[in-house]
């Protein structure tokens, strides 16, 4: 074994290089209870250099592995053992001087710009970066907690991995934690029918709903629904909470800025509802905004099940709650227009459109939903454009849901948002965690697309692909996106959200979306 370790890291590897690019949110409140491209280097003996002379400039170097590998985090302690044995890349213009058990001679390393690709093309591998050669094609993991790409409280932590380097160029090496933003990306919400009930009808409460922390899988079966029934031919999971209740919204209010897909209408006459004409308690939104909840997009297929007058009445129920909202309006001009979330300077323009029949749709005097046609998606993305820094598209698609792969009409969608202009899309609509898709732009970044997130607050727990969904966690270093994490998560009595161990019993939603999803480019 040890000779195919080592067979694999004296091999040739090939470059790669990795987007440069108001309004104001609300304050939240978190918590509920040197080679060129296309060149060839072989990997080299690791001579470390010098310790950094006092004119040099010391740096972090992330911890990076591969895009689908399930790990999730790494101790300075595995490190330090991988870098015994030779099983660590990393990069022969950079000199480690901080800890002193990873500065070891004798391993193997690489040019510090061909990691990324070597680890993309190795995805269970680990290697060391400088900062400003992380890209989306890695994976960033937090060490002992510290993480340079992850929510504020994490960057503020002491880093423990520094180098320094005589040969690298300063945009190799330079970070700077106050240039990095997080954005966080909910599933598909509506708190009513399963949830509602929890938390009404079973006298649970919406603290509850919204306390979630993690939880495991005590069995996965057959769903024993009759031939003919919703459910039957599919596999449910048997979720049990492990505690830590509230870590899942702490996660969420973490992030400098957080997104959710609402689909219903916010209304005062609500009740609990069995069928599928929906309407959702107000209280709820007070939940959202203290979980940290900034942005809300409404364009989607259930907002006018209590009428144009629900409509307008969940509108000004957003508005008094403090969360910004997009997709939906008073008329069509409101319906295509931004919502604009200045995340400490950096602002993020969200629009979104619907497809999915069974919602009135907005015109030029008509209140409703923005609907998904190339004018209307073309004209949201030019005034996202002029009014933030990142446009975040957020599509309703995938009808017929329940899909984990686009389909060929979903593909035609997401190449009229490419077209159009977003950086970013963030589908809705399937109820299923579904396909990411990696994009090289034109000026050299990378679009990040993924089909779905799954059901959040939304019942159905007849599949164990409805029972399961992820939250999107993308970093942006100024406007460029460099870094994006899935968490997995399981939904507890269809209501409560946990989050699920991405190596343990969130592996099966992670290597169900990762296995239909597009990552070269």
């Amino acid at each position: 074994m040890l000779l195919v370790l080592l067979a694999l890291f004296i091999a040739a590897c090939s470059a790669s290089t990795p987007r440069p690019s108001g309004n104001s949110g609300v304050p939240r409140q978190t918590g509920v209870p040197g080679t060129p491209p296309g060149a060839t280097t072989s990997p080299t003996v690791a001579t470390p250099a010098p310790t950094g002379s006092p004119g040099q400039s010391r740096f972090p170097l992330a911890v990076v592995t591969g895009f689908t590998n399930l790990k999730d985090a790494v101790t300075v302690a595995e490190l330090a053992q991988l870098a015994r044995s030779g099983r660590i890349f990393t990069p022969c213009d950079v000199a480690i001087v901080q800890p002193a058990d990873l500065a070891v001679s004798g391993g193997s390393c690489l040019p510090a710009n061909q990691i990324a690709s070597r680890i993309a093309g190795e995805p269970g591998a680990i290697g060391l970066l400088p900062p400003g050669l992380v890209e989306v094609k890695t994976k960033v993991l937090p060490v002992d907690g510290a993480d340079l790409f992850g929510s504020a409280q994490a960057r503020s932590r002491p880093y423990p991995i520094i180098g320094t380097s005589t040969v690298l160029p300063p945009a190799a090496t330079s970070y700077d934690a106050a240039n990095i933003r997080t954005l966080m990306s909910v599933g598909e919400s509506c708190p009513d029918r399963g949830v509602a009930q929890q938390a009404i009808t079973l006298g649970r409460g919406w603290g509850w709903v919204f306390g979630g922390g993690t939880a495991r899988y005590l069995d996965i079966r057959p769903n024993p629904a009759p031939p003919g029934h919703v459910g039957n031919g599919f596999n449910v999971a048997d979720i049990q909470p492990t505690g830590n209740a509230g870590a899942l919204w702490k996660m969420i209010g973490a992030a400098d800025f957080t997104v959710e897909d609402f689909e219903c209408p916010v209304v005062s006459n609500w009740r609990v509802n069995e069928g599928l004409s929906f309407g959702i308690d107000p209280r709820v939104l007070g939940y959202m905004k203290r979980g940290g909840t900034d942005t809300v997009i409404l364009a989607n297929n259930h907002q006018t099940d209590q009428g144009i007058g629900g409509l307008l009445e969940s509108l000004g129920h957003f508005a008094d709650a403090g969360i910004l909202q997009a997709g939906a309006g008073r008329d069509l001009a409101q319906a295509l227009a931004p919502a604009v979330y200045d995340a400490h300077g950096l602002r993020f323009a969200v629009v979104g459109w619907n497809i999915v029949p069974g919602v009135v749709a907005a015109g030029p005097n008509q209140p409703g939903v923005a609907w998904m046609t190339d004018a209307n998606i073309r004209e949201s993305v030019r005034l996202a454009r002029a009014a933030g820094d990142v446009v975040v598209c957020m599509p309703q698609w995938g009808f017929p849901e329940y899909h984990v792969a686009l389909q060929p009409e979903d593909r035609a969608i997401q190449q009229q948002l490419i077209d159009a202009g977003c950086d970013v899309i963030l589908g809705h609509g399937p109820h299923w965690a579904g396909e990411i898709d990696l994009f090289r732009r034109t000026d050299g970044g990378v679009l990040f697309s993924i089909y779905g997130h799954g059901n959040f607050l939304f019942g159905q727990d007849w599949a164990q692909e409805s029972q399961e969904g992820v939250l999107p966690e993308l970093t942006f270093s100024g406007t460029r996106l460099v870094n994006v994490r899935l968490h997995p998560y399981a939904m507890y009595l269809q209501a409560q959200a946990n989050l699920t161990d991405p190596q343990g019993d969130g592996r099966y939603v992670l290597r169900r979306v990762l296995g239909v999803s597009r990552l070269a480019y």
